[in-house]
């Protein structure tokens, strides 16, 4: 029963802003930045803002709390005109 009640708690957290939801406690770098709408995801590099840790491995498990903020950097380079 306790398991069912943790898998429907709903968990806000923020991509550069944007504010995203999920029912689970982790999700994949990768998962985090497709949701957030940065695809291909190879071109993103995400951060939690709380310590600054940067995610180098998209499989990585990202455990998720109440209002976390992550960054989503562009690794590309950048258009100059």
């Amino acid at each position: 029963m306790a398991d069912q009640e943790h898998e429907h708690k709903t968990i806000t957290y923020f991509v550069n802003g944007e504010r995203l939801t999920t029912h689970k406690d982790d999700l994949t770098v990768r998962k985090i930045l497709t949701d957030a709408g940065f695809t291909p995801v190879e071109q993103y590099r995400l951060t939690r803002d709380r310590g600054d840790h940067v995610y180098t491995d998209y499989d990585d498990k990202v455990e998720l709390h109440e209002d976390e903020r992550f960054t989503a950097t562009y690794l590309g380079p950048t258009p100059t005109s």
